[in-house]
């Protein structure tokens, strides 16, 4: 009799090792994440993850595509227009650099001969058996050009034809999900290499109040000690790891540690730092739901209410409880604009 007693206990116990033992939580955050592009393998990361009260922003791909676009196309003369787009977007073609591969959008390749680069000051070429040189206004001998972004200037056949700006292309929902990550209690922080003008009307332009410029990827250790010291939890979001960060998110396939995304969006971002939080939270109810359950099983086994087949019948019906209540707590992730 003591025996079946025993047994009758253990079973209605059961419910609380299956809380603490069966990281349903865990499993349920990373078929969502999956789903969403955010692959949650790292345990030690889905731990960080909802404590992290601060995210730096690399400029790169988080609230911009990645990517530069021509935001203005400036002729000497009106009719000039066609040609300067033909002429630079052709050359555009031969660049190695962000903003010629911008640049090059503007038109097809064209029949390119004799391409030199000319050490960060532009380049040069034959588009068509037509002399063409782009890069910056000074080293074409043509008057500079203030604006955000940066401003090229573009010469055929020895001549000025006109200016082509580019500047950053902006997610178009990059202040919302801006906007996620503050509703989340995380202050988002944009890092980049670029000057402060350009990096504070990016900031300004996503609703992100702290930004710091002239920071390249290989110098930002040292501002994440200097915001770990001041208390705060870290996050980094950048195709380039951060030494020191609390919780590291990139698209780098290579990447052992931290959260692995399918690409860099902001959005992307504030949904997998939000599955962790869930997840969190659900561990935490299913394990509460699992004590309670135990509690109150191992409560009527002790009477002699529970006969053992009631008792085995109990445990599996408390365990799928658990894992219904783990379910139910970890929000999907928000769907995509």
């Amino acid at each position: 009799m003591t025996a079946v007693l025993v047994a009758c206990v253990l079973l209605a116990a059961l419910p609380a090792a299956f809380a603490y033992a069966a990281p349903v939580a865990l499993w349920v955050a990373r078929a969502r994440g999956r789903a969403a592009g955010i692959f949650l393998e790292d345990r030690a990361a889905l731990a960080v993850g909802p404590r992290v009260d601060e995210v730096l922003l690399d400029r790169w791909g988080t609230v911009t595509t990645g990517r530069l676009r021509v935001v203005a196309v400036e002729p000497v003369e009106p009719d000039h227009e066609r040609n300067l787009r033909w002429f630079a977007g052709a050359l555009g073609h031969a660049a190695d650099d962000p903003v010629g591969q911008a640049i090059a959008r503007l038109s097809s390749r064209g029949k390119l001969s004799q391409v030199r680069q000319h050490d960060g000051r532009g380049i040069s070429g034959s588009v068509d058996r037509h002399p063409v040189r782009l890069g910056r206004p000074d080293w074409l001998g043509m008057e500079a050009r203030d604006g955000a972004g940066v401003t090229v200037g573009v010469q055929v056949d020895s001549r000025p034809i006109g200016y082509i700006r580019v500047g950053d292309d902006v997610r178009p929902h990059a202040a919302q999900d801006v906007d996620r990550l503050r509703a989340q209690g995380i202050e988002p922080v944009l890092v980049s290499e670029d000057t402060e003008r350009n990096t504070r009307g990016l900031a300004e332009a996503c609703g992100i109040e702290a930004w710091y410029a002239d920071r390249p990827a290989d110098s930002r250790a040292e501002l994440v000690a200097q915001r770990r010291g001041d208390g705060r939890v870290v996050a980094v979001a950048s195709p380039t790891p951060t030494a020191g960060a609390d919780l590291v998110l990139t698209d780098a396939a290579a990447a052992t540690g931290g959260i692995r995304l399918a690409d860099l969006d902001v959005g992307r971002v504030a949904t997998a730092l939000a599955l962790t939080r869930s997840a969190a939270r659900a561990a935490s109810r299913s394990r509460r739901t699992g004590l309670a359950l135990a509690a109150l099983g191992v409560a009527l086994a002790a009477s002699g209410v529970l006969s053992l087949p009631l008792a085995a019948g109990y445990a599996m019906v408390a365990c799928a409880a658990v894992t219904a209540s783990a379910v139910s707590r970890t929000d999907p992730p928000p769907a995509e604009a």
